[in-house]
């Protein structure tokens, strides 16, 4: 439970204060505080799910390092975006540091960030979850945590929203998670799940000089 509480804290320096998950260049597409929600929930059954799911997978290969450097191919595949793979990169390799520091005696992350050239978070992050002893299960739930709550952090500075109003947002999709985690980590199949207005906005917001976040 602590190690779950951790790895979901936004407190914990793995560098995801830096993004919005797209939801800066929505909101400059002309997305409203009302429709964050539906922004958030429409990630949580494309992105988010798939990326859940490869994270739990990321957690049930273990230390079969060769399985996880095809997760990355998987992960890669899945983001077309040249901007949204530097992210998931910088966001790994945060992670992963991260989590050396936390976990220093597990051989696994140590291995995979010797070996892994592109290190995309939700591989990233099932290592890390793996090493702090998490299921499958309890990793992609943590997952989807992450990505809601990042998309209702950025909204509190990005549009007039109380940050209460942004936590309940959180609260009331408890059960959803729930039941997405249990999904994403019994899938027989990696999904392959997106949201191509995120990606297509990336690659305007990756020239914005004027944008608050990385993406």
């Amino acid at each position: 439970m602590v190690a779950a509480l951790l790895l979901g804290d936004g407190r914990t320096p793995s560098g995801a204060h830096a993004h919005s998950a797209g939801l800066e260049a929505a909101v400059s597409d002309g997305l409203r505080a009302a429709d964050v929600p539906s922004f958030l929930d429409g990630r949580l059954h494309t992105v988010a799910f798939t990326e859940a799911a490869l994270t739990a997978a990321a957690v049930r290969a273990g230390t079969d390092v060769d399985a996880l450097l095809a997760l990355d191919a998987e992960a890669l595949a899945r983001a077309p975006s040249p901007q949204l793979r530097v992210a998931a990169t910088t966001l790994g390799r945060a992670i992963l540091r991260t989590g050396a520091q936390l976990y220093p005696g597990a051989p696994t992350i140590t291995h995979y960030r010797a070996r892994s050239a592109t290190t995309p978070r939700p591989v990233a992050f099932g290592v890390v979850a793996a090493a702090a002893g998490l299921t499958a299960t309890d990793a992609a739930l943590v997952a989807l945590y992450d990505d809601a709550a990042t998309v209702a952090a950025a909204a509190v500075k990005l549009l007039p929203i109380d940050a209460g109003v942004a936590a309940g947002w959180i609260a009331c999709r408890a059960a959803p998670l729930a039941s997405l985690a249990q999904a994403a980590a019994d899938a027989p199949e990696l999904p392959s799940l997106c949201a191509p207005l995120v990606e297509l906005r990336s690659l305007a917001h990756g020239h914005d000089s004027g944008r608050l976040f990385a993406s």
